[in-house]
């Protein structure tokens, strides 16, 4: 295993990397815009309230650090695992999503009683951005 060294990760593989993840949620959660608001119990008025607020805009900033927070986990594990195919960033991306992500969602979701139907659209994104990010970063050192 290598040693995680910051400053040899590709720092445009993750740029790239966290542009993709930012355009992946806005088709997928466009694509599913209405499901999406009726279980979490938004409206068409609700979303146009907060149109011009930092509501509107905050949640971007949010998404854009905790992309880059999760993007470096994910490239220092590839660097330290020595992921350079797409098979293993593909499972590697597939082992974070899934044995991190999906599992504590899925604990939160059960005790707050969220459905499986909100839970399979909030994974969903996550699972295939993390997948793709895993490939890109296993090809792209």
């Amino acid at each position: 295993m290598e040693a995680m060294d910051l400053g040899s990760l590709n720092w445009w593989a993750i740029i790239v990397a966290i542009v993709f993840n930012q355009a992946l949620g806005a088709a997928w959660y466009s694509m599913l815009a209405k499901p999406w608001m009726a279980e979490v119990g938004l409206t068409d008025e609700d979303m146009e309230a907060m149109k011009g607020t930092p509501r509107q805009w905050y949640p971007y900033v949010v998404a854009i650090v905790l992309a880059l927070v999760f993007t470096l986990g994910l490239a220092l594990l590839a660097q330290g695992l020595d992921v350079d195919t797409v098979g293993e960033g593909l499972g590697l991306g597939l082992l974070v999503a899934v044995g991190f992500v999906l599992t504590s969602n899925g604990i939160n979701y059960t005790f707050e009683g969220r459905s499986l139907r909100l839970f399979a659209i909030n994974a969903g994104y996550p699972l295939i951005s993390y997948c793709v990010i895993g490939v890109m970063l296993a090809l792209w050192r």
